[in-house]
């Protein structure tokens, strides 16, 4: 796949929309080299600390969720280093982007954050406790590359070979590293044989060392290198002893998978942070993007985990507008969900141009979601 650096020429205050309660935020229907797509966010914690953002261009598109957790630096750092990372590493591969380029990227943003922290403590202690799931999409022509660390997830939608063509099923593009999993447990396990609680059930839930439940991730460096572990410990309240570790227990390695798209056969791809995943399935997503109208569709993918959320709590899904960022993390988690429309043609290319995608020679023009929803609406923007 041969890299350009375009974007969509629109301002970004010109497309905005929110919903009536402050932390739910949605963009107009956008263009991208192969169809469409469609971004939405919704705020649950203090600070957002979900981003999403995409980059379109006449020859690729590239789509990135970071899920952060612990503070919102380690996706913030994400949101304006990977995209520039990709195209760095893809130029050394004459402009190719490959398996291998994803894989790097991941590496060396992880290492880049690594960096940052060592030359600016004391300053940023916080940040030594903050790291993030990381999603990322590579479209062109008729190849998707979907590389992935965390449990955020890719899920396609595709005509079934079987049925009528009306029908449209889902397939999941990434492999999700959560220690909810038997598997990933295990495999943590014969990783570290000497340590009886590299992995550890608190808080109901599976969480490795106790602190969090992704084996994954870019940041978490305190996970990594025990020179942070003290800067975290006092971020996170707890005791250093918690996170005390010989080898790095946490990874940002991620698995990378390519998929040659079938025009006509693949119609759409769902990429979003788990927020969006604990309260729809992967079937109830597609069917839902398949028989809705696509302005608009990442907000009603938005608005269904809401009200699976409230059903979750036996609450009116008109309650969760009345509830404080903060205290509304205790119903859903921040959420952050781009779908992206496939109209290629037999040969791979856009089949319907409905919007321009113009040129640019810098990165920085990529759709974002905003990096704090809240305070995005309640400062006029």
């Amino acid at each position: 796949m041969r890299m350009a650096r375009w974007c969509v020429g629109w301002p970004a205050s010109a497309t905005e929309k929110g919903c009536r309660d402050g932390l739910t935020w949605q963009a107009e229907l956008r263009p991208h080299a192969a169809g469409e797509f469609s971004m939405a966010a919704a705020q649950a914690n203090a600070e957002m600390e979900d981003q999403a953002q995409v980059m379109p261009s006449p020859e690729a598109t590239l789509v990135g969720v970071y899920d952060g957790h612990g503070g919102p630096d380690a996706s913030r750092f994400l949101r304006s280093r990977l995209f520039p990372l990709v195209h760095e590493l893809a130029a050394e591969h004459g402009g190719a982007v490959t398996a291998e380029v994803m894989r790097k990227a991941f590496l060396a943003a992880d290492e880049e954050y690594l960096q940052l922290l060592r030359w600016s403590l004391p300053n940023m202690s916080r940040a030594a406790a903050s790291g993030s799931c990381c999603l990322l999409g590579a479209i062109s022509d008729d190849t998707l590359y979907v590389a992935n660390a965390g449990d955020s997830r890719a899920v396609l939608g595709r005509r079934a070979a079987t049925a009528g063509r009306g029908q449209v099923v889902a397939e999941r593009l990434s492999t999700e590293h959560n220690v909810a999993s038997e598997e990933v447990r295990r495999e943590l396990a014969a990783l570290h044989p000497d340590d009886g609680e590299v992995v550890v059930h608190a808080r109901g839930a599976w969480r490795v060392k106790g602190i969090i439940q992704v084996a994954r991730s870019i940041g978490d460096v305190y996970l990594k290198t025990p020179e942070f572990r003290r800067d975290a410990a006092v971020q996170r309240r707890c005791s250093p002893r918690a996170v005390d570790l010989t080898r790095p227990v946490v990874t940002a390695e991620p698995s990378v998978h390519a998929r040659k798209l079938k025009p006509g056969v693949d119609l759409f791809v769902v990429f979003a942070s788990d927020g969006l995943w604990e309260h729809l399935s992967d079937d109830e997503a597609v069917r839902l993007v398949s028989k809705n109208p696509r302005r608009g569709v990442a907000g009603a993918l938005v608005q269904a985990a809401f009200k699976e959320a409230a059903r979750k709590r036996e609450v009116r899904r008109g309650d969760l507008w009345r509830i404080e960022r903060g205290v509304r993390r205790h119903f859903h988690d921040d959420i952050a969900a781009v779908v992206v429309f496939l109209d290629l043609d037999n040969d791979g290319r856009r089949a319907r141009r409905r919007g321009k995608v113009v040129h640019s020679t810098s990165s920085c023009c990529s759709s974002n979601t905003p990096l704090d929803v809240y305070s995005f609406f309640n400062s006029g923007a």
